[in-house]
């Protein structure tokens, strides 16, 4: 019995023993105590942070009620008089006008392929190229979610395969399914019955979806004319709320964005030389790099933000649906490597000079690089990105190559430190 005992506390005593030394391997593992970050090209921005007030010149669209088919796009220019949307009394009529368009699509497929020479002299081989991609089209948009383009795609799927066939010498006979196919869409249409239409009113212009009461009483005009305690009222944004409903069109593709800017940056956006130029990224939006140009600057005599007035000339589906937004405004922009400024380090170099650069993680080592950056601002640093480093003295002040682990967080650090 004592004998095993012994061997039992021996076999716990070896199990303790490699349990202990597993983990001393793996905790440096998974607590190194610093953090990399692999230096990749990326774009930083000189920007102002800004809020502010989209201003157009802009009619709203009115609606009887109903279900909304919309014909144009948020964005599209639209000409006087054009229909913007289709008005249906109720979601019945709305699905059979829509099961009514799909089988007009479906109609035309199956008549033209009834129709003589439909291979239209084209090899098989490039037939079949085009049923493969149109399979893959086909996957693509179920995999993606994009149910909407699945009835164009699998028409022409079909008309490529009734290409085919008919390409291989077989003899096409659709004339029961084209019956069918009409006598489903009469009755659709029937069921449809009257539509009722939306017109784009005036002079035409950008259609939008989207209306927030303030289409009638914000315009250039009125926008030039109010106070700054008005304008800051308009910027908090309590009362605008965006519904999508009959929409409204957009008379003219210039446009104004009105926002508040730090009283310190105000001096930035005035110039008596030249037209100051910049770019408007908008949070939370794909409205990015919109490029604007600099109207009027009125600052606050007491100290508060300045107002900016700034002119757009490029309109799209994501500025039209613009109204209080806070925006980055963007003087310059730069590409290189962007570096975190937890990274940035001066050190004293053997000469006493000096240095700024950071550390970077070669193998199991730590090793110093110089940097000199192009640009900076209380959270990054850019410097050029390279993947060697030159002989000329710009190169040589930045040492930094693509791909590098540059070490963002970390104690202790020196060059020629073992991690």
């Amino acid at each position: 019995m004592a004998k095993r005992g012994a061997r039992s506390w021996l076999i716990l005593g070896i199990l303790t023993a490699l349990i202990l030394y597993i983990a001393a391997q793996l905790i440096p593992v998974f607590f190194r105590g610093y953090q990399t970050q692999t230096a990749v090209t990326s774009t930083l921005a000189d920007a102002v942070p800004a809020r502010g007030i989209a201003v157009r010149r802009e009619q709203a669209l009115e609606s009887a009620g109903g279900v909304l088919n919309y014909l144009a796009e948020d964005g599209k220019r639209v000409s006087s008089g054009a229909a913007v949307a289709e008005v249906f009394s109720g979601q019945a009529q709305a699905q059979s006008w829509a099961l009514k368009t799909r089988l007009d699509d479906q109609l035309e497929m199956l008549e033209q392929s009834q129709t003589q020479d439909l291979a239209g002299g084209m090899d098989v081989d490039q037939l079949i190229r085009q049923q493969q991609d149109g399979l893959i089209e086909l996957l693509s948009l179920l995999a993606g979610g994009y149910y909407s383009g699945l009835e164009e795609a699998k028409n022409n799927l079909t008309m490529v395969a009734n290409r085919l066939a008919e390409a291989s010498g077989q003899t096409l006979d659709l004339s029961s399914q084209i019956a069918q196919v009409t006598a489903l869409r009469d009755a659709a249409a029937a069921a449809a019955s009257t539509v009722q239409y939306l017109y784009a009113p005036g002079q035409g212009g950008y259609y939008s979806s989207m209306t927030d009461g303030m289409e009638g009483t914000l315009n250039p005009d009125t926008a030039a004319a109010m106070s700054r305690e008005e304008l800051l009222s308009l910027v908090d944004g309590s009362q605008v709320q965006l519904t999508r409903g009959a929409g409204k069109v957009i008379s003219d593709y210039e446009w104004y964005y009105y926002c508040f800017v730090d009283a310190s940056a105000a001096e930035r956006f005035i110039s008596e030389d030249k037209q100051i130029e910049v770019e408007i990224d908008f949070d939370y939006t794909d409205a990015t790099e919109i490029p604007a140009t600099v109207v009027r600057v009125e600052e606050d005599a007491n100290g508060g933000p300045a107002l900016v007035v700034l002119k757009c000339d490029y309109i799209n589906d994501e500025t039209v649906n613009l109204r209080t937004e806070t925006a980055q405004i963007s003087f310059a922009r730069y590409e290189g490597v962007c570096i975190e400024q937890s990274a940035v380090h001066i050190v004293t170099d053997e000469e006493g000079n000096q240095v700024t650069g950071v550390y970077v993680k070669y193998g199991n080592t730590v090793e110093f690089k110089r940097i000199d950056p192009i640009f900076e601002n209380d959270h990054y640093v850019i410097v050029p990105a390279k993947t060697r480093i030159g002989s000329d003295e710009n190169s040589m002040k930045n040492e930094v190559l693509l791909y590098d682990e540059i070490i963002v967080s970390g104690k202790d650090l020196y060059a020629g430190k073992l991690l």
